[in-house]
This record gives structure tokens, sequence and C-alpha cells, in this order.
């Protein structure tokens, strides 16, 4: 159920976009990976009004870390992503 602090922050035209949130709101019950939690939390982000600016910090962050090892930058991205992105 989308419920109104959602509406307000999420652009919600099409039919689509309601289906996509949906759909995080069911995968956010699931028992996900580390990988998955970020990449349903940053899809979350793709709905904003302001979609670029976490699509930037984020590839921006990736970029920094690129020497690390795979896991290691999949932790870094997970709490960037806790600590930034909205959630309700």
């Amino acid at each position: 159920m989308i419920n109104e602090k959602e509406k307000e922050k999420y652009l919600l035209f099409e039919k689509r976009d309601t289906a996509i949130l949906e759909m995080i709101h069911e995968l956010e019950k699931a028992d996900l990976s580390d990988y998955e939690e970020f990449l349903v939390s940053w899809t979350r982000t793709q709905l904003e009004k302001d979609w670029r600016k976490p699509l930037l910090q984020i590839l921006e962050l990736l970029k920094e870390n690129i020497d690390k090892p795979k896991e290691e930058r999949i932790s870094i991205l997970k709490k960037f992503a806790k600590d930034n992105f909205w959630k309700p």
C-alpha cells in the first residue's frame, strides 16, 4: 500500500510507477542479500523528483572505491544508501 508520504515524495504519473513502488514494498519484506537490499533501496530513488542526484552520488561513490574488493564496495554502497536514501 502506497502511503501519503510516498505519494508526495515520488513521481507516480503512470501505472508502471505505482507497480514499481508496490513491487519495492513486496521485496523489502523478503530475505534479500546485501546487493539485493541495495538495489531495491536504490530503485526507490529512481522514483524521486530529483532522481539524478542519488544516481550521481552512487556512481561517484563506486568510482572512489573501485579498487576495493567487491564485498567491501557493496558494504560501502549499502551503508551510504541506509544513511542517505529516504525510506518511509
